[in-house]
């Protein structure tokens, strides 16, 4: 029971020695979103609230994955017996963008305000909720602002960094500030992006309307329809960043190339059952494969938009 009761007056005691210090941030500004580079700028505004005048953050906090911050208009003021310290920022702040469903995608930034030097046994991070905002004079081109929050944590390492009174590992103070966007225009976008594709497919398709007989001319118009697909794919890829996730337009691009084969194989083998005096059998097939594919094709292609749409 004392010991107890001792733990819980040593507790309160730390707590006690530990600085509060209430973090802000005001974003004015996000630009240049690099899909292909990874990255992004933010301009913001941040400030910090405590009562220790020992106490000073112009150069000890860090935006964490930045590839480069410059930090400017750094003012102290004594305000209610509250020192209020303000700095503006701007950041290039490294993203890893999720663009499996472009362009029907929403991307979640991440600005992470982190202290460098006092650790969570001497300073605690309060964010100022109220306000910590998204400036309502921002306007981007191609997204919207869905949400905003901001909340105070500990970032924990592995490492003492080296600090003599750490052992094993160390804890720091952050707050982070989390911006949700929607892509704007996302059906324009979409559709600049597929038509050629989906001509590249009809294309290939009408080889259904030519007569068996001529199965040289179903041949080719089937293979430039796919080497028109071929070239889409190329154009798009100069949009849509190359990357290791599957996308919804690489998606509708193998779903074309395998309607595309199919067409080819039962183009060969509609001329085959044609050429064998099967020419009934070969015209009715020839029917089928049309609304068949056609149907399929349209039903999967709806399916994966849905599929993006919802997610």
């Amino acid at each position: 029971m004392l010991i107890a009761s001792f733990q819980a007056t040593a507790a309160q005691a730390d707590a006690a020695q530990k600085e509060e210090v209430k973090v802000g941030i005001y974003i004015t500004n996000l630009y240049d979103f690099n899909l292909a580079d990874g990255s992004y700028v933010a301009e913001f505004w941040t400030w910090s609230l405590h009562s220790n005048d020992n106490l000073n953050f112009k150069d000890s906090q860090e935006v964490i994955k930045s590839k480069k911050t410059i930090c400017s208009n750094f003012a102290t003021q004594k305000k209610l017996t509250v020192n209020w310290e303000q700095k503006k920022c701007t950041a290039t702040i490294l993203q890893d963008w999720d663009v499996r469903n472009f362009p029907f995608d929403k991307q979640q930034l991440t600005i992470n305000l982190e202290e460098t030097m006092l650790d969570s046994n001497a300073l605690n991070y309060i964010a100022d909720i109220q306000n910590s905002k998204v400036s309502n004079q921002l306007k981007m081109e191609n997204w919207i602002v869905d949400a905003f929050t901001i909340s105070a944590k500990n970032a924990n390492y592995d490492t003492t960094y080296g600090d003599p009174e750490l052992q094993g590992s160390s804890s720091y103070p952050s707050i982070q500030a989390d911006i949700s966007l929607t892509r704007t225009y996302s059906w324009t976008t979409f559709i600049k992006l597929v038509t050629g594709l989906y001509v590249a497919f009809m294309i290939a398709l009408m080889v259904f309307r030519i007569k068996p007989a001529d199965s040289d001319s179903r041949v080719e118009l089937a293979v430039g329809g796919l080497f028109a697909a071929v070239g889409n794919k190329y154009i798009v890829e100069n949009i849509v960043p190359t990357t290791t996730q599957n996308t919804m337009i690489d998606s509708i691009h193998n779903v074309t190339f395998g309607a595309i084969l199919l067409i080819v194989v039962m183009v060969i083998y509609i001329s085959g059952q044609y050429f064998e005096n099967r020419k009934v059998k070969a015209l009715r097939l020839d029917k089928l494969a049309f609304w068949g594919i056609l149907v399929g094709y349209i039903t999967i292609n709806f399916a994966l938009v849905l599929k993006a749409l919802s997610s």
